[in-house]
């Protein structure tokens, strides 16, 4: 990464507030489901070890320790290695899981070295993704398995709010269209923040360039709109229907939230 955007994500107070905006009970409710069904799909022995690669505050490695996993975490912020070392303390699993400073560019370990990586909304905010993708690719083993969590260029959310702010002409930042979807630079007072929502055809065809087959794509979230609201009744309306649409619907084309699991080619 560029030194501005790795200063911009190193910023402790970004994963705190991250933490604080999508981690109600509410939202952790849905993930303890999600995370039941992407552990059936992984088919994993137990204490089966998991790259979580991005892993800031170690939020989703808690959820696979917890599920019998043991955890590699990984990311380069010294600051989200901190609130992790809190996030394993207050859930009791340090002993699950170990964390280990490395940037998704040049991740630390040796070629094929996990059978199982995630990496869960972090290439978002990478803006060099191919790379950032091949490193996973390259650590994981041959016949393993990679779990990731995209925004969902094409999801109703995303096509609905950007229609609003050319409606409104609001908008923070600058909007970029690239081959892996739409990305924002916004300024803040560390560096420069790069969120992209994610073109899933592009990145479908980039996985398969890099020797991986999507075996499945699942919904994740439906919409993230209760992070707009201030009115908690609304805000559990929005998480009944995103916790519906998951377990009985599943249907990702729609979704802001994109589950891909893809499988490495012998």
């Amino acid at each position: 990464m560029s030194n501005d955007v790795s200063s911009a994500m190193a910023d402790v107070n970004i994963h705190a507030k991250w933490a604080a905006t999508y981690r109600s009970a509410e939202a952790q409710a849905f993930y303890e489901m999600a995370f039941d069904d992407i552990a059936r799909r992984l088919a994993a022995p137990r204490d089966a070890v998991i790259l979580d690669a991005g892993c800031g505050s170690c939020a989703k490695s808690v959820l696979l320790a917890s599920r019998g996993f043991r955890v590699v975490g990984m990311d380069f912020s010294a600051d989200a290695l901190a609130l992790a070392g809190e996030t394993m303390r207050r859930h009791g699993v340090e002993d699950r899981i170990t964390v280990r400073q490395g940037d998704l560019l040049s991740i630390p370990f040796k070629d094929g070295e996990f059978s199982y990586v995630m990496c869960w909304g972090v290439l978002m905010h990478v803006p060099d993704v191919q790379r950032a993708m091949a490193e996973l690719a390259r650590v994981l083993k041959p016949g393993g398995i990679l779990v990731t969590s995209e925004a969902n260029m094409y999801s109703l959310q995303a096509m609905g709010m950007r229609w609003l702010k050319r409606l409104l002409g609001r908008g923070r930042g600058r909007i970029e269209r690239t081959p892996a979807g739409l990305v924002n630079h916004e300024q803040t007072e560390h560096g420069e923040l790069v969120t992209r929502e994610t073109d899933l055809s592009w990145y479908g065809a980039e996985l398969n360039r890099l020797g991986l087959d999507v075996t499945a794509r699942l919904s994740g979230q439906f919409t993230e709109l209760y992070v707009l609201t201030p009115w908690r009744p609304v805000r559990r309306l929005i998480h009944a229907w995103n916790h519906f649409w998951f377990s009985a619907v599943g249907f990702a084309r729609p979704a802001v939230a994109n589950i891909v699991i893809a499988r490495k080619r012998a």
